[in-house]
């Protein structure tokens, strides 16, 4: 995971460098993204469970006192965690939307989160907040609601393909999205091109997959 600290510095340093004082509002973003930064960090090593805030004080730097204000609980820096992967995928689902091929734009959007989660080192992360969607209550309807969410994203994305005639699914969209999801994450979360499977290769199977499975017809999109 990267450090806690390395993004304050770097927004610091550019704050010097362009002679201008950070808002209040930027300073505060600041200090949350450093908490929630070394909160994952704990979270990776220890767990949900076996992370303590007074843990994620020290990896962030802070004072007990200067944490609370920003988050009354641990379960508050889940819960904020879970958020800001939330927004993060909606931003590169948009993306996504914007290819009018639409094979390539679901290879598009797997690669994008496969690609990640390896560059993050999030796989730990990811297995513990499966975990803990288990035992928390709020953590797993934020992860059920961001789960449903995106697979009604690629209904409508294939679907208006599918009524465009540009594809003609191997089965019934809402029995093949959830296939596909499932493929995405399972290649995410065991990190493939850390264990020797070059990215340029799970494209490649990823594209094979997309393109077996919703079978383009040729038509123009």
């Amino acid at each position: 995971m990267k450090t806690a600290l390395g993004n304050i510095e770097m927004l610091l340093e550019a704050e010097i460098d362009e002679g201008r004082a950070l808002s209040r509002a930027e300073r505060r973003e600041l200090q949350v993204q450093r908490i929630l930064d070394a909160a994952k960090t704990c979270f990776a090593r220890e767990g949900f469970q076996g992370a303590s805030m007074q843990q994620i004080c020290a990896e962030a730097s802070m004072s007990p006192g200067a944490l609370y204000r920003y988050f009354v609980s641990k379960e508050a820096i889940i819960e904020e965690i879970c958020a800001a992967a939330r927004r993060d995928d909606e931003e590169k689902l948009a993306e996504m939307l914007t290819k009018r091929d639409v094979v390539e734009g679901m290879v598009f959007g797997a690669m994008t989160h496969i690609r990640f989660v390896h560059e993050t080192d999030a796989c730990a992360l990811i297995a513990q907040f499966h975990a803990e969607a288990t035992r928390s209550e709020s953590v797993r309807a934020i992860y059920c609601n961001h789960l449903a969410e995106v697979r009604g994203i690629f209904l409508q994305y294939l679907g208006a393909a599918l009524d465009r005639g540009e594809i003609d699914p191997l089965f019934e969209l809402e029995t093949l999205v959830p296939v596909i999801m499932s493929i995405i994450q399972g290649i995410a979360n065991n990190d493939l091109p850390a264990n020797g499977v070059a990215l340029d290769k799970v494209e490649t199977v990823v594209r094979t997959v997309m393109v077996s499975m919703l079978r383009p017809t040729g038509k123009a999109a």
